[in-house]
């Protein structure tokens, strides 16, 4: 299999792929928290992913509700990070 020349001839290093593995799942998490999150959740609101009993909760419409969960979950960015690095070291 041909790889391009030159491009990984000192190996893949920790603190790159640990950085990459960080922002893709940063990007992620914006992702889902404004389009998923704000648009189609707060937004749009289908009957289909709302849960049964739960029509009127006032969090379904709550912005920060949802960019606070987001931000709850913000510590996985770096765990991430981490393991993803680990592991594209390991297999480089």
């Amino acid at each position: 299999m041909g790889a391009v020349p030159g491009a990984l001839d000192d190996g893949l290093r920790f603190l790159p792929a640990a950085t990459c593995a960080a922002l893709v799942f940063t990007t992620l998490t914006v992702w889902d928290l404004v389009v998923l999150d704000w648009i189609v959740f707060a937004g749009l609101r289908p009957r289909l992913l709302t849960l049964p009993g739960t029509e009127g909760m006032s969090e379904y419409r709550d912005l920060r509700f949802h960019l606070v969960a987001a931000l709850k979950g913000s510590p996985l960015i770096v765990v991430m990070g981490v393991l993803g690095g680990g592991i594209a070291t390991l297999v480089a």
